[in-house]
């Protein structure tokens, strides 16, 4: 409990206004700030807390509004994101103190509405993403344990950002070999599923960044396309073996995306094909097939794109 006599410190009052951002007691904070200010007329940090404090009052005071506990979760999220990349750039301070409290109380609400629609409906989705929240709360293990969870409710058919926060989550455990085998395959089933923003992992945006060196970010096929420079740059130098069902599925893939790319040069399989054969190829190579099969994929990749060849014969 606050001292009576700290009232008079803006110092005081900014910190106690910081704890009770991370309670989601704007208000209460509100008033704290505004005896700062009072006190502390040209304090910027004050003054960009008392912004900040209005601004997550006005959303407090919405969330009531929202019907459905998953789409309050999302509408936090939302405003936590317009808060961080847009709204606080305005601040005459940086308020890095301040908004880690707000962020803590923002993730662990969305956590908490998350949980419990997941209790409710058994959808597996909000079961990804309450792990999402345990991740931005920094707590690796339990958003860990809570996607596996989601993997069990998913059945055979996971989905395949499932599979890349999964990748996430091991390269931020510093567990490299399962994140790079989980974030290929993700790319492989729907790479246009896979939502690289939130992907936080060092590894994972250092390869991000540099595909987008050659393919613009905002290109359709960008993930696509991650897959294949993934490979070739030996950013996913660890493979898992096909079985045999996997094998005839991905020849048979194969042939539909030629099929498609010979209709329509222009196609958005281009990426995907190239992916394919290099798939095909690490079958080769762990099965033990002939120099021949693997010629012919590489011939293959060398007339769809003879800048992935070159790259992948460095």
């Amino acid at each position: 409990m606050r001292k009576e006599n700290s009232r008079s410190l803006p110092s005081a009052l900014l910190a106690e206004s910081y704890n009770l951002f991370s309670d989601g007691r704007f208000k209460e904070a509100q008033g704290l700030l505004e005896e700062a200010h009072s006190q502390d007329f040209d304090n910027q940090e004050i003054q960009s807390a008392l912004r900040a404090a209005g601004f997550w009052l006005q959303r407090l005071e919405f969330l009531d509004t929202v019907e459905g506990l998953g789409f309050k979760g999302d509408y936090l999220l939302k405003q936590w994101n317009h808060y961080f990349r847009n709204y606080r750039n305005n601040f005459r301070h940086s308020l890095e103190n301040g908004s880690l409290k707000i962020k803590r109380w923002v993730y662990n609400s969305a956590l908490d509405f998350y949980r419990k629609q997941a209790a409710e409906t058994s959808d597996p989705f909000f079961l990804f993403k309450a792990s999402r929240c345990y991740k931005a709360l920094g707590r690796y293990e339990d958003s860990k344990k809570i996607l596996e969870t989601a993997f069990s409710w998913s059945g055979k058919n996971i989905p395949s950002p499932f599979l890349a926060e999964l990748a996430d989550i091991y390269a931020l455990m510093g567990e490299s070999e399962p994140a790079k085998i989980l974030m290929r395959e993700a790319l492989y089933i729907d790479a246009s599923a896979v939502d690289t923003d939130n992907i936080e992992a060092p590894v994972f945006k250092k390869l991000f960044n540099k595909v987008a060196s050659v393919i613009d970010r905002e290109d359709p096929l960008f993930n696509d396309w991650v897959a294949v420079y993934g490979t070739v740059w030996e950013v996913f130098d660890v493979k898992r073996e096909l079985t045999p069902a996997e094998y005839g599925k991905l020849k048979q893939d194969i042939y539909s995306l030629k099929s498609e790319l010979r209709e329509n040069s222009s196609s958005a399989n281009l990426p995907k094909l190239i992916n394919h054969y290099l798939w095909l190829i690490d079958y080769y190579k762990a099965a033990g097939a002939g120099r021949s099969a693997i010629d012919e994929a590489l011939i293959n990749i060398k007339l769809l794109s003879p800048d992935i060849y070159k790259h992948f014969m460095e």
